[in-house]
């Protein structure tokens, strides 16, 4: 994002902040979606995060971290309490959002894709939210290594092993699905 924006942004410029907000609602929205929680839950969630971002933007350093990694934490410590106190009632979020193709195939295909993305999210739901966390960063919002690291407050050698952990409960959870 142009260093101008942020700067313009930090000052309280609205049309920066719009901007900002424009850029990452979907990424931010499809990241809350793919660590479980409801469409109404992630809109929620996101409007909280870019309230904060907004309250706070005299706190961001970009020397400390990139805009992404910034707002990404944030977003991700809102999901974990959220996450956690729907665990605690007892309630596990049941309606994930799992992006739809762009194009419209046949109804044979669709029930096809309806049933594998209902599996998907079944095992989804059954990894720890850490582990569905730091693979919906890596392959959903595309960030690299160090920027989960400062997300998940851990190291960049622990966030590969935990993708690596993740990748492979996953692979279990779908493989025991088929049997």
């Amino acid at each position: 994002m142009d260093d101008q924006l942020i700067s313009r942004f930090q000052r309280g410029e609205r049309t920066a902040f719009a901007k900002l907000v424009e850029h990452y609602q979907r990424p931010v929205i499809a990241y809350l979606g793919r660590l479980g929680l409801s469409a109404a839950e992630a809109d929620e969630l996101a409007q909280d995060a870019f309230f904060r971002v907004w309250k706070n933007a005299a706190e961001f350093d970009p020397r400390r971290a990139s805009l992404p990694t910034w707002l990404f934490s944030i977003v991700h410590n809102l999901a974990v309490n959220a996450l956690r106190r729907a665990h605690r009632r007892g309630h596990l979020p049941l309606d994930a959002a799992i992006d739809r193709a762009d194009e419209s195939p046949g109804p044979d295909v669709m029930t096809e894709l309806e049933r594998r993305k209902h599996i998907l999210r079944n095992a989804l739901r059954r990894l720890p939210v850490a582990d569905r966390s730091v693979l919906a960063l890596s392959y959903f919002c595309e960030l690299d290594h160090a920027a989960i690291a400062k997300i998940e407050a851990c190291s960049e050698a622990a966030v590969k092993q935990r993708l690596y952990r993740a990748r492979l409960v996953l692979r279990r959870l779908l493989e025991s699905e088929h049997d």
